[in-house]
């Protein structure tokens, strides 16, 4: 995959975008734009109401005797590289967390999920858009593959054992959350951990 081109938009197809008024604590009146995949009313129901609602899942999945987890290096357009990840998809309308958890880690990875732990939904980027995601914690089984991936997915699929976590986090470009879920579940945060 290769980006072709940078246009800017006015109207945007997935997302909504929205200007959100408000009062600082001092009584000035600012401006925050945001996006989000929801409509006006769920936006209303999240400020207003402190409504909670998630978008999708992200998977970490471990082999049974937590030595290793499935992670993807996958290009992302928005980088125009290849980024290190977990598995994750947005849910689908009539699902469940766990169940678009295991549909979205087989069109991914090709494997299977049991879930065993998820954990409640999270803001992704609180600063620009209201997206929240649960991290759904479990175990692989079968074989990989990219048969399921879609066309517009470009992912190699990775058992990663915690030499090749240090890699990867030393060398290569990992989204922040799965920097963070690779140094906890490894213990090999520089700061924190000690080897």
């Amino acid at each position: 995959m290769k980006v072709k081109s940078i246009e800017a938009i006015n109207e945007l197809k997935y997302l909504k975008s929205y200007n959100i008024k408000y009062h600082t604590k001092t009584g000035k009146e600012k401006e925050c734009e945001l996006v989000s995949r929801g409509d006006s009313n769920r936006l209303e129901k999240e400020i207003f109401h402190h409504q909670s609602f998630t978008d999708g899942a992200m998977v970490f999945a471990t082999n049974e005797e937590k030595s290793n987890v499935v992670m993807l290096k996958e290009f992302r357009v928005s980088a125009g590289r290849y980024v290190y990840m977990f598995p994750a998809g947005l849910i689908e309308t009539g699902e469940d967390i766990q169940l678009a958890a295991k549909r979205e880690f087989k069109e991914e990875t090709g494997l299977l999920l049991k879930p065993q732990f998820v954990e409640k939904e999270r803001y992704v980027s609180v600063g620009i858009i209201n997206e929240r995601v649960n991290i759904v914690y479990g175990t692989y089984s079968g074989v990989a593959s990219k048969a399921y991936q879609e066309d517009t997915e470009d992912a190699d699929i990775l058992i990663v054992n915690k030499d090749e976590a240090r890699r990867i986090l030393n060398e290569e470009e990992v989204s922040i959350r799965s920097a963070m879920l690779l140094q906890n579940f490894f213990k090999i945060h520089p700061f924190f951990d000690k080897d």
